[in-house]
């Protein structure tokens, strides 16, 4: 077991700082102009990414805004508008009912995606049909797109604004064959929405003391 442990520490560690200090600068730059500009941001992801999903945009919403001591929010102007496109079961069956799986993000972002919004979509495989779909709406409209994915070479990578790779292989048990590395790819979405939320939350409260 201990070797174990030590073997998740250590691939966790190598997955993460397999991203290039440039993709993860660019990454957060994309959600703070979003922010500044007023844009929504919609995130999206399949299966166990959508867990991550949900957390993300918990953080976004709401981590940056809220006072040291947590007793009181911060008397703010702007706040941050993030969308979790996977939160909805009945918008996402009855989409998957009357238009088709490949089409259950992008048709909730044409009820209010906008010029100056951005999409991030979590896909491991890079080809997740449902992703590549909410990409090329964005395309349509001027949303601006970013793919997490392990690979730069897909459909999403191959259309989006920015890729951010995530890249290694494990030997840890339930992460290896079709699984390869899922778990340290969603500890490090997890990184980088953390890595966001802190750098957001320094921005607003600058902000506020000026």
């Amino acid at each position: 077991m201990q070797n174990l442990i030590e073997m998740y520490k250590r691939e966790s560690a190598s997955t993460f700082n397999s991203i290039s200090n440039e993709q993860i600068t660019r990454f957060v730059e994309m959600i703070l102009e979003a922010y500044d500009s007023g844009g929504k941001v919609y995130i999206c992801g399949n299966g166990g990414n959508a867990a991550y999903v949900a957390n993300f945009v918990t953080d976004l919403n709401l981590h940056p805004f809220v006072s040291e001591d947590k007793s009181k929010p911060m008397n703010v102007s702007k706040r941050m508008f993030c969308i979790n496109l996977t939160d909805s079961t009945s918008t996402i069956t009855g989409i998957l009912n009357d238009v088709g799986a490949d089409f259950i993000f992008s048709e909730q972002m044409k009820i209010s995606a906008r010029a100056g919004d951005l999409f991030i979509g979590l896909s491991g495989s890079g080809n997740s049909k449902n992703v590549l779909e909410a990409i090329k709406y964005g395309k349509t409209t001027g949303v601006k797109s970013i793919v997490i994915t392990k690979k730069a070479e897909s459909s999403c990578g191959l259309i989006a604004d920015l890729v951010v790779e995530i890249t290694g292989d494990s030997e840890f048990p339930g992460q290896t064959g079709k699984n390869n590395n899922n778990f340290h790819f969603e500890d490090s979405v997890s990184k980088l929405s953390h890595i966001t939320t802190g750098i957001l939350k320094q921005k607003v409260q600058n902000e506020n003391r000026s």
